[in-house]
């Protein structure tokens, strides 16, 4: 027997087939199924898997047409759950998700997560963490970060990717770092390669590898220094950048820095030459004069005025790069 008889009743009849048809008539509810106009097209075989795979197709735009619907709206990036429950938005992340801009990412004290910085780098978010996705674009990345702490690798070229914080802007100069910041809003960055660009309204820090730099609210990033340096030196650079206003602790906690520098630190004593009041300069310069000696046209009196372009060609005598270098990135930023 054909099943096209079964199908529409266009094959060839079955003597039993009818019968049972003619026993079960009966029972039936409902008119029969008209007989399909002789000038319709009988439905064959091709045409059932036609149908069969439109419907398969339907489906499948419609689950398209629903995850488009439920993802994030304009650039987001891929966000992963490590440990725990990670929070993305208000919802609990179990696998990967997005995190889209305006977005906030939270971590408590037993989740990690790991972002992808759009196509430019990786982020590990440790415990306790809060940090909001500000902006993705071409060339400029952005995040926001209220506390815990990051660990952020990026190879993409210098200045495309920031993190603010309550206290300062971290600017990455092509590198890996540790970034930190408690609950009171202050900070702590360590470079692991390459640089990082510390900036709050005007004050500046500039962080190779293998340094460390702290930040403040309301007074931005300290001086930076190798972590390898006198523990008493570094008590002592609080001190300078954070403590109390008072002019002879200040001073005694500049004759401890100076009198612990090593050549590597020159580095340090730099970035002191713009951050001590001008009667203590000279201080600075003689320490760093011991230390790597200014090059020609950089004067005492200039060093004590302020003179920023004096300071910058003493730090390109400092092996550590040109000041040309990151004083380009610097404008961008601005």
């Amino acid at each position: 027997m054909s099943d096209d008889y079964l199908w529409d009743r266009s094959g060839p009849r079955d003597a039993e087939v009818e019968r049972l048809e003619q026993l079960l008539g009966a029972l039936r509810t409902t008119p029969p199924v008209p007989e399909w106009p002789a000038t319709t097209a009988r439905v064959s075989r091709t045409g059932r898997v036609f149908l069969a795979a439109a419907a398969t197709l339907l489906l499948a735009c419609s689950g398209a047409l629903w995850f488009m619907a439920a993802a994030p709206v304009g650039p987001s990036w891929s966000v992963a759950r490590v440990d725990g429950t990670p929070i993305v938005g208000t919802t609990r992340l179990s696998g990967v998700g997005r995190l889209a801009v305006g977005e906030w990412l939270r971590t408590d004290a037993g989740s990690r997560a790991s972002l992808a910085v759009a196509d430019i780098g990786q982020i590990e978010i440790d415990p306790e963490t809060r940090l909001r996705l500000v902006a993705s674009g071409t060339g400029r990345h952005e995040l926001e970060m209220a506390q815990g702490t990051v660990h952020a690798t990026i190879w993409a070229p210098p200045g495309q990717f920031l993190i603010e914080t309550p206290a300062s802007t971290a600017i990455d100069l092509g590198c890996a770092y540790t970034l930190s910041v408690d609950p009171h809003g202050g900070g702590t960055i360590d470079v692991e390669i390459g640089w990082v660009g510390f900036e709050y309204q005007g004050r500046e820090a500039f962080i190779p590898a293998g340094a460390r730099c702290l930040t403040r609210p309301r007074i931005g990033p300290g001086t930076p220094f190798y972590t390898d340096l006198d523990p008493r030196a570094r008590a002592a650079l609080e001190t300078i950048d954070f403590g109390a206003p008072d002019s002879l602790a200040r001073r005694d906690a500049l004759a401890v820095v100076v009198s612990a520098a090593r050549r590597a630190d020159a580095m340090t004593l730099w970035h002191l030459l713009s951050r001590v009041p001008a009667a203590d300069r000279l201080v600075v310069f003689d320490a760093l004069a011991k230390l790597v000696p200014p090059p020609p046209g950089v004067t005492r009196d200039g060093i004590r005025s302020g003179d920023r372009a004096m300071r910058d060609r003493w730090w390109d005598a400092l092996d550590l790069g040109t000041s040309d270098w990151w004083r380009t990135w610097e404008r961008q930023w601005r």
